[in-house]
């Protein structure tokens, strides 16, 4: 009886022990919840005390640690975490959270390694490796996370996907662009039906209502062996339209190529219901299958001289694929 007194009295208190730490961690987590994070820190390490294998109460305690910019301690609960159990997915994310937190993307990179090797489903996590690889100049594996992050469901691959790899998204015959990423491009406007696919480019802090500096990627299906001229006194023509003191001027073309191109500018001193200026620079390009027009705009009457041949040299970047 003794015996058996003492074994009921051990699983009790084991039993106890177990649930004053979940107890604790439960409290924590309401706490973080409502955004408490110094109260929920404390309720943490009261799990932690009672159960110092408890790698949840680590984990939660790292995370609001990394909500309140305590980057060490935030570091030391995910290593501790992962210590604890090695398949722990989001302790790797986290941790490669607080490398990005301050700016350290190469640092951050194996635990998002690790995160997408044990489970590439993580909500965001090629679409991020696939940022700091791009900005990293891996762009072949920055393409490949933004496809995969596309194939599994992630909204924001085809934004990453224009900003860094031009049309490469799309099936069959594309323009690559590399749009620079220093320049730091967003789209602001992106339309596509049986006709035509459209990308509108801006910088990061500006609107399709005010920018400084605007892009266009416009494929036009089905439009086969079109002169280059022709192409360029297309867009001249409905460039007058709407600024009949539009000036064309043709810069350079080759027409005994694959892939014919020709580029020239459209400079606009007003428009008839706008007095800004605009200049725009044209890349047009003739494909297998779709025509390829694009161009590169500021608000000025003329394009400065450096920036037109910084532009050229971009669009001379351009390349035809299919995939």
């Amino acid at each position: 009886m003794k015996k058996t007194l003492t074994t009921l009295a051990i699983i009790c208190s084991l039993t106890v022990f177990g649930q004053t730490s979940q107890e604790h961690l439960q409290n924590g987590i309401a706490k973080h919840k409502q955004q408490d994070f110094k109260g929920a820190i404390k309720d943490y390490e009261k799990a932690i005390k009672e159960d110092k294998a408890n790698k949840d109460a680590y984990y939660n305690r790292g995370t609001c640690a990394l909500a309140l910019n305590d980057f060490k301690s935030a570091m030391t609960d995910f290593s501790k975490t992962i210590e604890l159990d090695p398949k722990y997915v989001k302790a790797y994310y986290s941790r490669a959270s607080v490398f990005i937190s301050q700016e350290k993307y190469v640092e951050a990179l194996p635990d998002l390694d690790q995160t997408v090797e044990l489970d590439p489903t993580t909500p965001n996590v090629l679409t991020l490796r696939g940022q700091i690889r791009a900005q990293t100049g891996n762009k072949k594996g920055a393409c490949e996370d933004f496809n995969q992050a596309k194939q599994i469901g992630d909204k924001q691959a085809d934004k990453y996907l224009a900003q860094f790899c031009g049309n490469e998204q799309q099936v069959g015959e594309s323009l690559q662009l590399y749009w620079p990423e220093s320049e730091n491009w967003k789209i602001g406007n992106s339309q596509e039906n049986e006709q035509m696919a459209m990308l509108e480019l801006i910088h990061s802090n500006e609107t399709l209502e005010k920018w400084t500096e605007f892009g266009s990627m416009m494929s036009i299906k089905g439009a086969k062996n079109i002169p280059m001229d022709k192409a360029m006194n297309l867009m001249f023509d409905q460039a007058k339209l709407n600024s009949p003191k539009a000036k064309l001027t043709f810069i350079e073309k080759d027409e005994s190529v694959e892939y014919p191109w020709i580029i020239f500018t459209i400079e606009a001193p007003n428009f008839k219901n706008d007095k800004t200026p605009e200049s725009q620079l044209w890349y047009i390009v003739q494909g297998k299958t779709s025509l390829y027009t694009n161009f590169r705009a500021v608000k000025q009457a003329t394009i400065p001289s450096d920036l037109k041949d910084k532009w050229i040299v971009f669009f001379k970047t351009g390349q035809v694929v299919n995939k």
